[in-house]
């Protein structure tokens, strides 16, 4: 099963060496859905990536199974027995995009990503 989410916006925080992309709609109220991945490289761990959501059962530390980004979507594969399957849609300028994919390839190397054309 597919968690498919669809969000305004892809905000990319770095600090040192922690990473986190927070896709979401402005967080204006408390219960406002978000996903969040983060990444951290001072110490090693694996290549595991912590991921939040408003949904309990998607919240864990895991090393991303398989990751996709495209101009507007995200897909990600990550966990264990169950893995989860998750697709963000988003919107992204092409300066957006392109900071996304360098902060996502940092993050998880091994991800597929279509060139901005």
């Amino acid at each position: 099963m597919i968690s498919e989410f669809d969000f305004k916006v892809a905000s990319i925080s770095i600090a040192g060496d922690y990473y986190q992309i927070l896709f979401h709609d402005g967080l204006d109220t408390e219960d406002e859905p978000y996903f969040m991945i983060q990444a951290q490289f001072e110490f090693p761990d694996g290549a595991e990536c912590y991921f939040e959501s408003h949904r309990e059962e998607l919240i864990g530390h895991y090393r991303p199974i398989s990751a996709s980004l495209s101009k507007n979507v995200l897909r990600v594969t990550y966990g264990e027995h169950p893995t989860n399957n998750v697709e963000l849609r988003f919107s992204a300028t092409d300066d957006e995009y392109n900071h996304l994919v360098s902060t996502l390839t940092e993050m998880i190397p091994a991800i597929t990503v279509e060139t901005n054309t």
